[in-house]
């Protein structure tokens, strides 16, 4: 009995782990299993998939919207305005007109991206006046997609006063009022492109309607002295030409990839940021008192006489004036008649300067 309990107790003092090395390999025994360590690592093959390949959605982009392009345009051309170092400044700029092309492209049918474009370009044209056409083209898509726009009508009217085109400026100035009836600005401008291209009939209408909305009493007073002069030389000339208006839709294919501003180009008077010009006089670039059949002098205090260069007058012309503002009473004429001149004097060297409105019939 106690030998038996004496072998079942005993514990060995320590664990034996025979090494034996072979070949280069170090075989240990431990606890009756075998392992094998080499000297060098070995490469294992990837483990290889044993079940089938599956095909699992793979993620997709979200579409951008057209307020993306809008923005990263708006956001560089924001920069370019901050901008002093020229290249960086002209960098910014194409990036914002990048960022509209794409605008466009990806949303061809929506006015937007047009009208970000033309309005970049629009900043540039005072530097850069090529780019009045691109302008053009730009708001006319604008306006095809997007008829209702007060705005984008009188952007265009803009645009076409600074190109010189007055028959379209007038159409889209016409345009303009049928859309916001009651911005006496619009009236103001359209009336006088009318007189400058001779069109006195159609500005007596648009006078009409302008004195209405007009409160200021000075105004109201130069334009109520204009109306009647116009009555006159409208009673007078029963056959005065009338305009008439070209389509105000035109029938354009976009233009996806507009032009960009070359590093070599300089940007004199830096860029200014396109604003609406809703509030600002719109004036026919071409259209001044040297060439066209209305306008307005200021005969100078101290000065009886003062003389008008101007394209459209010769020896039958009847030149017509009224005083719209300055000395009341006075009774200005035309002294003298030339080809390409007349000459407006009074009675006495003027004791306050004297704005004096002319229009001329052929």
């Amino acid at each position: 009995m106690s030998e038996i309990n004496l072998l079942t107790n005993y514990q060995p003092k320590t664990n034996y782990i025979p090494l034996i090395s072979i070949s280069g390999l170090t075989l240990l025994s431990l606890g009756g299993v075998m392992l094998l360590k080499s000297k060098t690592t070995a490469i294992l093959p990837a483990p290889t998939n044993t079940k089938p390949e599956q095909n699992y959605p793979k993620p997709t982009q979200v579409p951008k919207s057209i307020q993306h392009y809008l923005l990263a345009s708006q956001q560089n051309f924001t920069q370019a305005i901050a901008a002093t170092d020229q290249t960086q400044k002209i960098e910014l700029i194409n990036q914002s007109i990048i960022a509209a092309s794409d605008a466009i492209k990806e949303f061809p049918k929506d006015y937007r991206g047009y009208h970000q474009r033309g309005r970049i370009y629009q900043s540039l044209v005072e530097s850069q006046p090529q780019l009045i056409d691109q302008v053009v083209s730009d708001f006319n898509l604008a306006y095809k997609f997007n008829q209702s726009s007060a705005e984008l009508s009188r952007d265009l009217a803009t645009a076409y006063a600074k190109k010189g085109d007055a028959q379209n400026t007038i159409a889209y100035l016409a345009q303009t009022i049928s859309l916001e009836p009651t911005k006496a600005q619009n009236f103001y401008d359209l009336a006088k492109i009318q007189q400058q291209a001779g069109y006195f009939a159609d500005a007596l209408i648009t006078y009409n309607q302008l004195i209405s909305l007009v409160t200021d009493p000075t105004q109201k007073q130069q334009i109520e002295t204009e109306k009647i002069a116009l009555e006159k030389i409208v009673a007078a000339n029963p056959n005065a030409p009338k305009q008439d208006l070209p389509s105000t839709i035109q029938d354009l294919t976009p233009n996806l990839d507009a032009p960009t501003i070359q590093a070599t180009d300089i940007l004199a008077k830096g860029v200014i940021i396109a604003a609406p010009e809703a509030e600002k006089k719109i004036e026919v670039t071409n259209q001044t008192n040297s060439n066209s059949l209305s306008g307005t002098i200021t005969l100078p205090i101290g000065q009886s006489s003062i003389s008008i260069n101007n394209s459209q007058v010769d020896t039958t012309s009847q030149v017509y004036i009224t005083v719209t503002n300055g000395i009341k009473g006075i009774n200005p004429q035309i002294t003298s008649k030339t080809t390409g001149s007349f000459s407006i004097g009074i009675d006495k060297p003027a004791s306050e300067n004297i704005e004096i409105k002319w229009w001329i019939i052929r």
